[in-house]
């Protein structure tokens, strides 16, 4: 008789589940009785243990995927805002610089404003707002013209000194040739010998001073004011210091070099001179006093030796030459 697969299924699988069912009770029943180091409690651990290490796994590749997670949404979250950082980063930039220019300008302008209180002048400070490129044009031009009032001749001064002179005005605008240009040319005077000479500039940038006596020659560190004459600059104003004194056999006078105020290239702000004080008139009305002080304490020294001798040149009667010619007679 043929096998008949259909028939035999149902029975198999009753077969099957009855010898399962007996081998669980049995193992059950074992399981109870046999202690804690029994084999079927030995087989339960390394399962567990098996199990244990897949779960722990799974908990961390379950973490990492959350911090992959949380890295994603920080990535997205920065990608967000990464342009407004950018721009707040460059407006913290951009504030930096400015507060910074404007503490190097605050400086600039401090030391103009003390070298006009030293000097006593006054007048507007002006921008350089250009420079000649070549030796033969020494120049500077700055952001004040005609209509601010200034006009050709002023004086330019720097934060130590004269630096030049106004030679072309515009309505905004003006140029200035500084003493260091070749074409330029001031009347100054030694503050220590009241010495007077010429003051010339030169290619190689430095001013030379020339038209001394021989007898007049300065010293390494003499300081050079501006003198005046020729009306070419206001008078009394520092134009440098002698900085070197070289004499030759072919040169009584020598090369006489003068620093000049200030390095221009840096210069960033000037001061235009509107007015100076006559240094040369406050000298001579301190001489004119200090002369009425001696001729006054003359004046009383006289009349207290006339009040003592009677007369004011303190012999009194011993100018009586007659009594001695008696004695010497006699």
């Amino acid at each position: 008789m043929p096998f008949n697969s259909q028939q035999s299924g149902p029975a198999t699988r009753r077969v099957v589940f009855a010898v399962l069912l007996i081998v669980s009770l049995v193992l059950a029943t074992v399981y109870a009785r046999e202690g804690d180091d029994g084999p079927i409690h030995s087989v339960q651990n390394a399962v567990m243990s098996v199990t244990g290490q897949v779960g722990r796994v799974g908990a961390g590749v379950g973490g990492a995927t959350e911090m992959l997670g949380n890295a994603a949404d920080d990535a997205t979250a920065n990608a967000a805002t990464l342009t407004a950082l950018r721009e707040q980063n460059e407006q913290l930039r951009k504030l930096l610089a400015d507060t910074d220019e404007y503490r190097q300008e605050a400086e600039r302008l401090r030391a103009l404003l003390d070298m006009k209180q030293v000097s006593g002048v006054t007048g507007p400070a002006a921008h350089i707002i250009g420079r000649s490129a070549n030796a033969w044009d020494q120049s500077i031009t700055i952001d004040l013209g005609s209509v601010d009032g200034v006009e050709a001749g002023m004086t330019i001064m720097g934060a130590t000194g004269v630096i030049g002179q106004v030679v072309r005005t515009a309505d905004h605008t003006s140029t200035v040739r500084l003493l260091t240009d070749p074409n330029s040319g001031a009347a100054v005077m030694i503050q220590s010998t009241r010495a007077y000479g010429i003051v010339r500039g030169s290619l190689d940038g430095l001013l030379y001073l020339e038209d001394i006596d021989e007898d007049q020659i300065p010293q390494v560190g003499d300081v050079v004011l501006t003198s005046g004459m020729g009306g070419s600059y206001e008078r009394g104003l520092i134009v440098g210091a002698v900085v070197s004194v070289n004499k030759t056999t072919s040169n009584a006078t020598g090369t006489i070099v003068v620093s000049p105020n200030d390095d221009v290239s840096l210069l960033e702000e000037v001061i235009v001179v509107s007015s100076a004080p006559d240094m040369f008139a406050a000298e001579k009305a301190e001489a004119e006093r200090l002369a009425e002080e001696e001729a006054k304490k003359a004046a009383e020294e006289a009349e207290a030796n006339a009040a003592i001798y009677g007369d004011s040149s303190g012999y009194g009667a011993y100018e009586d030459y007659s009594y001695w010619s008696a004695e010497d007679g006699a």
